[in-house]
């Protein structure tokens, strides 16, 4: 059955995700003047809105694919002019959503499937096909389902976990990782190690994640600073 499906940010994700629905019922919501071109040009979308103002129609999902700085203000802004609509966001980490006072019609998701790919030009339409999407929500109700049925559409499995969990689980399994991955290679390239000549693959697929947008990343480690605090200490137990 077609959803009329809202993206707010086509970006790499959003652009993504847009893909993998492969409907015409879908419309997005790109600020990005470059990425506008290049979304009319893919004409993916029925409707590219240039702001949140201009938006228009009826949505049954709404999508936040925002920067995790933005997430916040526009999860609030779409839920409060969209209040029949199920609205979810993608965010890596959810502690921006702590102790907030959070919409009836709002659901939190995180696929795990990123990339350090960026804009919807590097797009991929089989992105979430066996990968996992946590479902933030303590309670079973049809929007939960419903929220599953659409992620389980693009091939994507479901978990779920509470917010203080997921953050935990992904300060250790995604944002340590890219954090160690970003400092090491400043650190080779302070000491003057030429790491792109003489690395081998298992180096090379370490600073792989260093080719992620560092500006973006930076949100994330400052939204989940308090459980990155924490294994950054008992890393430096284990090497004492």
């Amino acid at each position: 059955m077609s959803r009329k499906i809202l993206i707010v940010g086509s970006g790499f994700m959003g652009t993504s995700i847009a893909l993998g629905l492969n409907q015409t019922d879908t419309s997005c919501v790109e600020q990005d003047h470059e990425y506008q071109n290049i979304l009319k040009n893919k004409s993916i979308y029925n409707e590219v809105f240039s702001s949140y103002e201009s938006v228009s129609g009826a949505y049954d999902l709404i999508i936040i694919c925002t920067r995790q700085a933005e997430a916040l203000r526009s999860i609030l802004y779409f839920c409060e002019h969209f209040p029949e609509s199920l609205v979810t966001d993608i965010s890596s980490s959810k502690n921006f959503l702590v102790n907030k006072k959070l919409p009836k019609n709002f659901i939190s998701s995180h696929p795990i499937c990123g990339s350090h790919k960026v804009g919807p030009a590097n797009a991929e339409a089989n992105l979430l096909k066996n990968k996992e999407v946590i479902i933030l929500s303590n309670t079973i109700n049809n929007d939960v389902k419903n929220l599953k049925g659409f992620w389980h559409s693009l091939g994507a499995n479901t978990s779920e976990m509470t917010l203080d969990e997921h953050d935990k689980h992904y300060a250790y399994l995604s944002h340590f990782p890219h954090l160690f991955s970003f400092l090491y290679k400043e650190i080779l390239e302070e000491e003057g190690i030429d790491y792109q000549k003489y690395s081998g693959d298992s180096m090379k697929e370490i600073l792989r994640l260093a080719k992620a947008d560092r500006d973006l990343w930076n949100e994330i480690f400052s939204d989940n600073k308090a459980n990155l605090d924490i294994l950054k200490n008992k890393i430096k137990k284990k090497l004492l």
